[in-house]
């Protein structure tokens, strides 16, 4: 498929896309692009002009907070099927933080620039109330980053990570990661998450190998998951 047919059958099944008059569609699909981003390359940060809406078709996209002195907050992923509209501060006045959308490996994504997406919403009522809608879902993901961090122990988000993995591979329990990434998206230290994973090693709850965790009693790892 060329990208332009990629980005009429992606953009067509969202969920607004039915909503729009056909000029409204005809410019969204004429403005929109799909770039290509390599692993740990940034599609947006305070620097950069306002990106518009983002809508992975491979890879994950990693969308942090990050404060003056460099220390970093793992907000939420997207991946294949999210969408996001965060880095469009200019379409949304009612944002005011910054955050930085960052590729965990090579991605390709369709972008929606923030001027067609400010024109056409301000017209089109339907596509406004998608894109509140999809700014409270993100919040609601980084309500639950706080709410982990705030209130959870390391233990108990570190399986939360794993359940998470576990359940995106198919319920494999090789999970590829390293423990610098899992301290990365839990937004712990990489040495308490050390720490951590020997004990549950020692415990045979898991095994560590180079670049990896394998998952030895996926109960013992629901049941942490879920504790109160």
């Amino acid at each position: 498929m060329s990208d332009a047919d990629v980005v009429k059958s992606t953009i067509e099944n969202l969920e607004f896309f039915s909503k729009l008059d056909e000029s409204e569609k005809e410019r969204i699909l004429k403005n929109s692009i799909i770039k290509t981003y390599s692993k740990n390359q940034i599609l947006y940060d305070h620097n950069s002009e306002c990106l518009g809406m983002v809508v992975p078709l491979s890879g994950t996209i990693r969308v942090t907070m990050a404060s003056e002195n460099g220390k970093e907050i793992n907000l939420y992923t997207l991946e294949q099927g999210d969408v996001d509209v965060l880095s469009a501060s200019c379409v949304i006045n009612q944002i005011s933080f910054d955050t930085v959308m960052i590729a965990e490996d090579n991605c390709d994504v369709i972008i929606i620039p923030a001027i067609v997406v400010s024109e056409v919403q301000k017209k089109n009522i339907y596509l406004h109330s998608y894109i509140l809608e999809i700014a409270a879902n993100r919040f609601s993901d980084v309500m639950w980053t706080m709410q982990q961090i705030l209130f959870m122990r390391i233990d108990q988000r570190i399986a939360i990570f794993l359940l998470d993995e576990y359940v995106k591979s198919h319920k494999n329990v090789m999970i590829k990661v390293t423990q610098e990434e899992i301290a990365k998206n839990i937004n712990s230290a990489r040495e308490v998450v050390t720490r951590i994973l020997k004990r549950m090693s020692a415990d045979d709850v898991i095994e560590i190998r180079r670049g990896k965790v394998i998952i030895k009693d996926i109960d013992y790892i629901k049941n942490l998951a879920i504790a109160d």
